[in-house]
């Protein structure tokens, strides 16, 4: 065997694992996308595991390699529409920074800081209305979905409050510490809001992120001397 062969076989062995993960990575998102179809279409409790891989095309067993199971389908929709991109695991670190992109809130007023994060935050509303609205009808049927919606709302609060500690604590109300400023603002920037006002009360996205904004604004910093 000449001394070529080994690296030509170590070669091919890379290109066939390298294709491989491709093909899983692919089937792994064409059942994500089948998933949110029908998690939209039938709601958590109706979207059975075998109508997602007759969607994607796939054997139901192919999910539960992918995904584990229904739920991992859940999370891995909301964590899509959270970050914009691929799900992963959601790390609360991450997310201002995601929100901040290309924004220096160390040179931004208090002011600019809240419109430009109401502004993200419209904006991954209506990305992810359909994961909020799904997660909360999971929590109400499956006490595991329950557990993980409230462990991703404790993610969303310390993002907030790693957002909100952007905020100089002498520029805030007198009555808030930065921890209590991030935990209003963890209230009103809420999905709990968005189903209130935009699918119940009919606000329209720019009412919406208007209502946020100024209530935010209200809430945090002091009154502008008239």
């Amino acid at each position: 065997m000449s001394k070529s062969e080994p690296k030509k076989a170590s070669r091919r062995t890379s290109r066939q694992r390298e294709a491989g993960a491709a093909t899983r990575a692919e089937t792994r998102r064409r059942i994500l996308a089948a998933a949110i179809e029908v998690f939209s279409e039938s709601g958590y409790a109706a979207a059975t595991v075998t109508k997602i891989a007759e969607r994607a095309d796939v054997s139901v067993q192919s999910i539960y390699s992918s995904w584990g199971n229904k739920r991992g389908l859940l999370r891995g929709m909301l964590e899509s529409q959270l970050m914009g991109g691929q799900p992963g695991a959601v790390n609360p670190h991450d997310m201002p920074a995601a929100i901040l992109d290309a924004f220096d809130p160390t040179t931004a007023t208090p002011r600019e800081l809240i419109a430009h994060a109401t502004h993200q935050f419209r904006l991954l509303t209506e990305r992810a209305a359909v994961g909020f609205g799904t997660y909360a009808q999971a929590a109400a049927v499956d006490p595991e979905a329950a557990t993980d919606w409230q462990n991703l709302m404790e993610i969303r609060r310390m993002s907030i409050r790693n957002l909100i500690g952007n905020i100089p604590a002498d520029q805030l109300r007198p009555e808030l510490t930065p921890e209590s400023a991030g935990d209003t603002a963890w209230v009103i920037a809420s999905p709990h809001t968005h189903e209130q006002l935009v699918v119940r009360a009919g606000f329209t996205y720019d009412d919406f992120e208007d209502w946020v904004r100024t209530t935010l604004t209200a809430a945090l910093l002091p009154d502008v001397p008239t």
